[in-house]
C-alpha cells in the first residue's frame, strides 16, 4: 500500500502542500481530485522525489519513499506516467522503452508484455518519439512505465487531449493494471472516467485534503464531485 501522511511541500519560499493525506491499496484505483491550481500534479511530484516534502511521509509497504532520490523510487517499481509524457524525444519508440526496461532490469518478456498490450507501437519500433500521434505517445509514456511491472502506478491526466478510441484503450489499460494488483492513482478530471473507474476520490484544495469518498458514495450523491471540483 502507499500512504502518504499529512505531508508539506514548497516551491522555494512559497508552500504549496500543506497537509495532503491519501492510501493507495493494490488493486484499487484511487484518484486524487481538486480545482486547477490545487496542487495535485504537485502531489505527483513529491512521490516520486521530484520535489522534496519539509514535513509528513510517504510510505510503500512500510518503506519511507521520502528519503530516497527518484531513481531509488522507481527501483521500488513505482511506475509515473507525467502530464506531457516527458519522453525522450529524439529517440524512437523502441529506445524508450529500452530505458524504462533497464530501470528495474527487466527484459524481453516484459517487453514483449507490454508490446502486447499496446500492439501499434510494436509497429513503430524504429520510428522516432517525437513523430507520433498524441494518442500514440500517450501508449508510449505508459508503455515504458509499465516496462518497471510497476506496484504503484502513478498517472496525471493521461487522457487530455486524446481522441475517444485512445481514451477507451488508456482506460482498459488502468482497469487490467488494477486486476493485476496494481496500485493505481489517477489525476482525472472527466467526470465520466472518474465514476467508472475509481474505487475512492480523494479531494484536495489549496495544498490540503479535504476528504476521501468511496466510489459508492460518488454513485449515491451525484452534488459530490460539483461540490469539489466546480463543475
Amino acid at each position: 500500500m502507499l500512504e502518504i501522511a499529512d505531508i508539506h511541500a514548497a516551491h522555494g519560499r512559497v508552500p504549496t502542500l500543506t497537509g495532503v493525506s491519501l492510501r493507495a491499496r493494490a488493486g484499487e484505483i484511487t484518484c486524487l481530485l481538486g480545482r486547477n491550481g490545487a496542487g495535485k500534479t504537485t502531489v505527483m511530484r513529491c512521490i516520486m522525489g521530484l520535489l522534496p516534502i519539509t514535513a509528513g511521509a510517504i510510505m510503500l509497504d512500510g518503506e519511507a519513499l521520502h528519503t530516497l532520490p527518484t531513481e531509488q523510487i522507481a527501483r521500488r517499481r513505482v511506475g509515473y506516467i507525467p502530464q506531457g509524457r516527458r519522453l525522450f524525444a529524439e529517440l524512437s519508440v523502441a529506445e524508450n522503452i529500452e530505458i524504462g526496461l533497464m530501470t528495474c532490469g527487466e527484459g524481453r518478456d516484459t517487453r514483449d508484455w507490454v508490446l502486447d498490450i499496446f500492439p501499434r507501437l510494436r509497429e513503430r519500433l524504429g520510428q522516432r518519439a517525437e513523430t507520433l500521434s498524441g494518442g500514440e505517445q500517450q501508449m508510449l509514456a505508459t508503455a515504458r512505465a509499465l516496462c518497471l511491472r510497476p506496484r504503484v502506478l502513478l498517472l496525471d491526466e493521461p487522457t487530455e487531449g486524446l481522441q475517444p478510441s485512445m481514451i477507451e484503450q488508456i482506460r482498459q489499460v488502468v482497469l487490467r493494471m488494477k486486476a493485476e494488483g496494481v496500485a493505481v492513482v489517477l489525476v482525472e478530471q472527466r467526470m465520466e472516467a472518474i465514476l467508472s473507474m475509481a474505487d475512492h476520490a480523494a479531494f484536495i484544495e489549496t495544498g490540503r485534503s479535504i476528504e476521501t469518498v468511496s466510489a459508492a458514495a460518488l454513485r449515491a450523491d451525484p452534488t459530490i464531485l460539483p461540490r469539489h471540483l466546480g463543475v
